[in-house]
Formats: structure tokens, C-alpha cells, sequence
């Protein structure tokens, strides 16, 4: 559970800025308690067709899928590898419109699963850093029902676009969710034997085994 609580939410990206989030703003914080607390209440309800709907309509507009991918794929490099290859450049119109639509559909099912796991940990947020553009809001997640185990680190980084926070990408004790991605599509991508038919069969099997 410590490795893999909140690691699938998956996400890559590059927006123009309207005015950048800053650690002493405490918009960017409010906004990700706000939204976890939407979604953890409706996921405390009975399943439905209704609330599924509820719930992926709320992630829509918490995360912004499109900077995660971008992201993912190298645009901009990972802050981590800053002369990594930007593979989104390399992709057509067609392929970054397919495999946005499958990280979407990779991060909103797993997210849903692993927080529906959760429901039982106490969330402590710890505060605001700026990051670059961003605004990084760090979280411990905490078992109620283990309380002797540590409390997991999930960071959530921040980008504010048109007046709206948006999350970019998560960090999971230590590890981003984005330049994991990044490593594997850029293994995939620089394969001969494999290349993007091989990364999108990929992530067609993870998005069915997160079912």
C-alpha cells in the first residue's frame, strides 16, 4: 500500500499562464482540499451510474490532463532530466489526441480505485512551495486502522491557467507520476521493436487491468 497509495494518478503538460500560483497564495491549496473532499464524499456513496459520473465530471476539472501528458512525453522534460527527448513533438495530431484520451482513462480509473481504498486515512496538509510555475501543496496520508504504519508523502503540483488551479502531476513519496511515465514511454519509444503501436497497446492492458 506505502508504494502504490495515490501513485496511478496519471498526468503531462504545457499552458500559457494567467498568473502564476505562489507559495504565500492560498488558492492553490484550498483548491486541491476542496476537490478531495468533493470526491472522497461522493465516493462514500452508494455506486451508482449517477455518481460515477458525478465523480469523473469532478476530476475533469481537477486535473488537466492534457499539461499531464505533454508532460509524460517530454514537453517539458522532467525536472529530474532536463535533457530528456521531448517525444511529443515527434507525434502527430492523431496520436497525442489518442494517447491523451488514454492517460485520462488510465488516471480517472485508478485514481478512483486507490482514493476508495483510502477512505479510511487522514489527510494533513502541510503547505504550499513554489515550484518554478507551479505550486507544489504537500500531504500526509495516514491509516486510521493502522496507525502504527508511517504516514504516506503525496504531493500535488499546481499549475494556475486562465484563473483556474489545475493539478499537473503528483508526487508520491519522492517519485513523480510524470517522469515515471516519461521513463517508460521513452523506453518504448526509442525500442525499434517496439515504438508507439507497442505504447498504446500498453497502456489499452493497463487501463484494462485497472478495471
Amino acid at each position: 500500500m506505502r508504494k502504490t497509495l495515490f501513485s496511478t494518478l496519471a498526468l503531462a503538460l504545457a499552458l500559457a499562464l494567467a498568473s502564476p500560483a505562489h507559495a504565500d497564495d492560498p488558492g492553490a491549496q484550498s483548491f486541491v482540499e476542496k476537490e478531495h473532499v468533493q470526491i472522497t464524499a461522493l465516493l462514500r456513496q452508494p455506486a451508482s451510474a449517477g455518481r460515477d459520473a458525478q465523480i469523473t465530471q469532478t476530476l475533469d476539472g481537477m486535473v488537466d490532463y492534457d499539461e499531464l501528458t505533454r508532460r509524460a512525453f517530454g514537453s517539458p522534460c522532467p525536472a529530474a532530466e532536463p535533457g530528456c527527448q521531448d517525444h511529443w513533438a515527434d507525434l502527430s495530431s492523431q496520436q497525442k489526441t489518442e494517447v491523451t484520451g488514454k492517460l485520462k482513462q488510465l488516471v480517472q480509473k485508478n485514481y478512483k480505485k486507490n482514493l476508495a481504498k483510502t477512505l479510511d486515512y487522514d489527510v494533513t496538509y502541510k503547505g504550499a512551495k513554489d515550484a518554478g510555475t507551479d505550486t507544489r501543496i504537500r500531504t500526509e496520508a495516514k491509516s486510521k486502522l493502522k496507525p502504527r504504519d508511517p504516514a504516506v508523502q503525496v504531493d500535488y503540483v499546481v499549475r494556475q491557467a486562465s484563473g483556474a488551479y489545475r493539478v499537473v502531476d503528483i508526487v508520491t513519496e519522492g517519485s513523480f507520476l510524470t517522469k515515471n511515465y516519461y521513463d517508460q514511454f521513452h523506453k518504448m519509444l526509442t525500442d525499434p521493436a517496439k515504438l508507439y503501436p507497442h505504447l498504446v497497446a500498453k497502456l489499452d492492458e493497463k487501463i484494462a487491468k485497472a478495471d
